[in-house]
């Protein structure tokens, strides 16, 4: 009986912090640089992790050529670059399979045009330190990050389709723009 008692117990504990934990607003957000990088994007432009420096906030999704979801969201993802323009938010793609070789950029392109895509998308070298030490060690995909004209990332990634998390990356972004103001 009290074997039983001490695991349920700790049962109702453990599922009592965690609901504890998805409920509370945080306070403070995390904030890690974004790497250094030097890439080209999908036309062969030199793009650097300076670009952050343009922009009060960039967006930035990983995605790949085999993931149905990334490829999904990408028109909702357009339709918020063209809206996000006019408020000095950049939204930049890394196809994170892209760079492996022509026939995968190829494909990139293939999809970034079908899809209608005009934000810039990165084709990583696999043999560059971005890649290995980066995307590499990514969970899945679509993973997307939010990082500040300085060039941090602010909070967690958000893992998945970003309409699904609109609110997260709203609050993210207001965070970023209130804290300039400031």
């Amino acid at each position: 009986m009290k074997k039983r008692f001490s695991l349920f117990t700790a049962a109702a504990l453990i599922a009592a912090l965690l609901a504890g934990c998805g409920s509370q607003e945080q306070s403070l957000v995390s904030k890690a640089p974004f790497p250094e990088f030097t890439e080209v994007d999908t036309e062969g432009n030199a793009i650097t992790n300076d670009i952050f420096a343009d922009y009060d906030v960039t967006i930035v999704n990983f995605w790949s050529n085999g993931c149905g979801t990334c490829i999904e969201e990408m028109p909702e993802l357009e339709e918020m670059y063209q809206e996000f323009q006019g408020q000095n938010i950049n939204l930049i793609g890394v196809g994170a399979d892209s760079g492996e070789s022509e026939e995968q950029l190829a494909l990139a392109r293939e999809i970034l045009k079908g899809k209608g895509v005009t934000y810039a998308n990165i084709s990583p070298d696999p043999e560059h330190d971005f890649y290995k030490g980066f995307i590499s060690e990514l969970g899945g995909y679509p993973t997307t990050y939010i990082v500040d004209g300085e060039g941090n990332i602010i909070g967690a990634p958000l893992i998945g389709n970003v309409k699904n998390q609109i609110d997260t990356l709203q609050k993210r972004i207001d965070m970023i723009k209130n804290s300039e103001t400031e």
